[in-house]
Parts: structure tokens; C-alpha cells; sequence
């Protein structure tokens, strides 16, 4: 074997290497992707549900009988 016909060889070897890495990749990060989107879906729930809290602590603290209520037992 000449020195072109090892190198042609060895670098359709590599090539296709690469190749079969690539379509690994891309089968595994489509698997991914679907458990990120699920996971992401759980995190937005959570946020929406924690802003309503917060909106309601927001509304209760800042209602004027809460703070007579808190001035009431601070005299107490």
C-alpha cells in the first residue's frame, strides 16, 4: 500500500467516525431536549403558582386592616 492510499484510508475511517458520532448526538439530544422542555413546563407551573402567592402576601400586607392588626399587638 503506497503512502496516499493509507492516508485516504485512514481519514475515511476517521470521517466516518464522525459521522456515526454526529448521528449519536443528535438522537441523544432530541431525548434530552424532550426531558428539558418537561422540566421546563414544571419550572414555568411553579412560577406562575409562587407569583399568585406572593400576589395575595402582597395584597394581605398591604391592607390597611393588616396593619392596624399588627399595631394592636404590638401595643398588646
Amino acid at each position: 500500500m503506497s503512502g496516499t492510499t493509507m492516508v485516504v484510508v485512514i481519514v475515511a475511517i476517521v470521517m466516518g467516525c464522525v459521522l456515526e458520532m454526529s448521528r449519536h448526538w443528535a438522537r441523544s439530544g432530541r431525548k434530552h431536549s424532550k426531558d428539558t422542555e418537561a422540566a421546563l413546563q414544571q419550572l414555568r407551573e411553579e412560577n406562575a403558582q409562587l407569583a399568585q402567592r406572593v400576589a395575595t402576601l402582597e395584597t394581605i400586607v398591604t391592607d390597611r386592616g393588616f396593619d392596624l392588626d399588627q399595631e394592636i399587638r404590638k401595643l398588646g
